[in-house]
């Protein structure tokens, strides 16, 4: 490799590191940030000047140091709060348009039924931008969030080609476009409790069950988007045909959809849960013991050290809390907090949208995004 193009990596990834230091830690000065990434002065002051100029970051006043005189370190802090994200979360039953900080903050959103026609989203997303009175030149970009990915066209909410590109075009900005799962596992670095690193294991479960892996502070992905899929995972050697093109899969069996099709009638799950229908609670209950059980299986072979639930069937405490439960009656070595609830499950619908852009067009860009 060149030595200027090697220069110019460690010099994105120094900035990068800086960057991701700061959201987890809050305002550091010059000195702590050179100390706690094991860089000069001299590099540290630099990199930091060129955030400034480029309205990554700004210095907000001196540090409040007790009993030391002479001259203050002055504190950094990074603006996402000035930069936008226009969401398009886009799930089974329902389509979210949002407008956040890339702080993660809500400033408005709206729901709708899901368009399985593209131009109709398009239009509708317009619709909303119009209506939502926003300078445009404070977003960064549009972060998709979709079930599957764009390249698998069987389990991908939209069969179009050159999504992205659509969007973009139509929408006049930037966009990134990645499976819901693993954006609500990237808002969990970024915004939750995963700052600090820890490998983990997520599951959504709703209408479906999906899952993601985060390790090293990545979240685990390959060409295949069905990596780390336990949604997938076969469980019934006579089941159904799964979206997915396999027969079987505990999706079939234990997703929303599946357990509704399963106790029959028309009543939904929160009518279901409120009745106590002993019949429909015993099938409930089976579908928890097959999720706790192929989740514990998954935890164990990954050897994370925390699993994250969140998802629509997770809005029920009876349900959290029974599998819970059950995975620690199949592993009792698991530790007290090692299966937890999301703390950004209110925010499920959004943030996964404001978390793949801050990671495109703030965290991993390079080039000058000056205001």
């Amino acid at each position: 490799m060149a030595k200027g193009l090697n220069m110019q990596s460690v010099k994105s990834e120094n900035r990068s590191l800086v960057l991701h230091l700061l959201n987890r830690e809050g305002r550091l000065s010059r000195k702590e940030i050179a100390a706690r990434l094991s860089l000069t002065p001299a590099a540290v002051t630099k990199i930091c000047a060129e955030l400034i100029e480029d309205g990554l970051v700004a210095e907000v006043g001196e540090a409040q140091e007790k009993g030391k005189s002479g001259r203050r370190e002055i504190m950094l802090e990074l603006l996402l709060k000035e930069r936008l994200a226009f969401g398009i979360n886009a799930e089974r039953d329902c389509i979210t348009f949002s407008v956040s900080n890339l702080a993660g903050e809500l400033l408005r959103s709206e729901q709708f039924p899901f368009f399985e026609d593209v131009d109709t989203v398009i239009k509708k997303a317009k619709q909303f931008l119009m209506e939502s009175d926003v300078d445009m030149s404070r977003f960064c970009g549009a972060g998709i969030c979709i079930i599957g990915s764009q390249e698998e066209r069987n389990i991908g909410v939209w069969n179009e080609e050159n999504l992205r590109q659509k969007f973009e075009t139509e929408l006049g900005m930037a966009a990134v476009i990645e499976n819901n799962v693993k954006a609500f596992a990237e808002s969990e670095m970024l915004y939750g409790d995963l700052r600090g690193g820890q490998a983990c294991l997520f599951l959504k479960w709703g209408p479906g069950i999906g899952s993601a892996i985060v390790a090293d502070g990545k979240v685990f992905s390959a060409d295949n988007s069905s990596v780390a899929e336990i949604g997938h995972c076969i469980v019934d050697r006579g089941g159904v045909k799964c979206r997915c093109g396999r027969y079987g899969c505990m999706e079939t069996v234990a997703g929303e959809e599946a357990i509704l099709r399963e106790i029959g009638g028309e009543k939904t799950l929160d009518e279901i849960l409120q009745n106590c229908d002993n019949k429909a609670m015993m099938i409930i209950e089976q579908k928890i013991d097959l999720v706790a059980l192929v989740l514990t299986n998954a935890a164990t072979m990954l050897d994370v050290n925390k699993v994250i639930l969140f998802g629509k069937m997770f809005t029920y405490p009876l349900i959290a809390e029974k599998l819970e439960k059950q995975c620690m009656r199949y592993d009792n070595q698991l530790k007290e907090n090692t299966v937890s609830l999301s703390s950004l499950e209110q925010k499920r619908n959004y943030i996964g949208c404001s978390a793949i852009c801050a990671k495109q067009f703030f965290f991993n860009r390079t080039m000058s995004i000056k205001n």
